[in-house]
């Protein structure tokens, strides 16, 4: 988490629009401001407009926060928008679809000029492709991953050559949950935890679930891996991720088309007060009809069970005692009809008839290990 400070200053620009001044780094100790700001004048404006002109660093929370927001005002038709974005942050945009839940101008003078704002996901907005360096820990835009040198083992389908997607995308109900272990009186720093979380990130999930990145590269900005889920039994769902943002003291993985969720997955550690906290922080919405129909009748719970067990395994590695807690927060009940076609990808049917296929390999492959 950058150390730069952050200043938000709210100013009227009419009776109808909100302006807030950005200065420093968005992240998750943002949230508090950024709340005040917004309750003190909820309701007084139809618009709020965000000025990113002095915007230094940006976080995968800083992200969230946006995404949580546009949601909300978006629900009280209250139109959102950015302005003044340096090339390297219109990039960071691109790549999590954060321009389709944010209108973003050039300037504050044209944003003023194209109220009202609109709300909801709004069509991608052309732009130049950007070659410069990255914004601090983001990955660069790409639009498709590319997965190469798994296991021959590995159910590779459903990942390479699919699309990044992000919260923004998906047909279900957006949540936001939150996983912590707490462990009391440690001084443990978190940069160790999320040093050795990153080398060692697949061994701690739960047993049958595996993870393969691109080549055998380490979770940095931009890696992508073709994950392959157990579904209980031999069955096995396979789908990929991008590692989206890194830093020393947090990652984030973003979903692509034809996984369950359409979201990122944050994983940071911090103190507070005398504890260190070890977090796993999902926002999404199930990616399809059939999805969202599986996370009401039970898939949530499995989801759930699968980052309490992962965050146990990674406290037994660190050789530390405490307890997992875990908060839900429904951000936007509503489904996103305009999203039904995501099930054209699903992985989980696409997985399921690949199964056999996938099953008969598995036998010769054991049988030539072991004539």
């Amino acid at each position: 988490m950058s150390a730069d400070k952050t200043a938000i200053r709210p100013r009227i620009a009419d009776g109808e629009t909100l302006i807030l001044d950005i200065r420093g780094s968005l992240n998750g100790a943002c949230k508090n401001t950024l709340s005040r700001s917004l309750d003190e004048q909820m309701g007084k404006h139809k618009n709020v407009l965000l000025n990113f002109a002095d915007l230094t660093r940006m976080d995968s929370e800083g992200a969230i926060l946006l995404i949580v927001y546009a949601n909300e005002l978006a629900q009280k038709k209250i139109g959102l928008a950015a302005c003044r974005l340096v090339e390297p942050f219109k990039d960071v945009f691109h790549l999590t679809c954060l321009d389709q839940a944010i209108s973003w101008f050039d300037t504050e003078d044209e944003a003023l000029r194209r109220r009202p704002f609109p709300t909801g996901v709004q069509p991608v907005r052309a732009f130049q492709t950007y070659k410069g360096p990255s914004a601090p820990g983001w990955a660069g835009n790409v639009a498709h991953i590319a997965v190469g040198d798994v296991p021959a083992e590995a159910m590779n389908i459903n990942a390479n050559g699919r699309k990044v997607t992000s919260p923004v995308n998906g047909f279900g109900r957006l949540w936001e949950k939150r996983y912590r272990f707490q462990i009391k009186n440690s001084a443990m720093e978190p940069q160790k935890i999320i040093s050795l979380w990153r080398k060692e990130f697949p061994d701690f999930w739960p047993k049958g679930n595996r993870l393969f990145t691109s080549g055998g590269a380490p979770i940095v900005p931009g890696a992508t891996a073709l994950l392959n889920l157990s579904v209980g039994g031999l069955l096995v769902l396979a789908t990929g991720i991008i590692v989206i943002y890194a830093d020393d003291h947090s990652f984030c993985f973003s979903t692509v088309r034809g996984h369950m969720l359409c979201g990122w997955i944050n994983f940071n550690s911090f103190r507070k007060n005398d504890q260190t906290i070890i977090q796993v922080h999902p926002l999404f919405r199930a990616a399809d009809p059939l999805m969202e129909l599986g996370f009401r009748l039970g898939a949530a719970r499995q989801e759930d069970q699968f980052w309490h067990r992962t965050l146990r395994n990674l406290a037994a590695r660190l050789g530390v005692e405490g307890q997992v807690e875990q908060t839900n927060a429904l951000i936007d009940p509503r489904l996103r009809w305009g999203e039904f076609g995501n099930i054209l990808h699903c992985g989980a049917i696409r997985s399921s008839l690949h199964m056999p296929l996938y099953l008969l390999k598995r036998i010769f492959s054991s049988r030539r290990k072991h004539a």
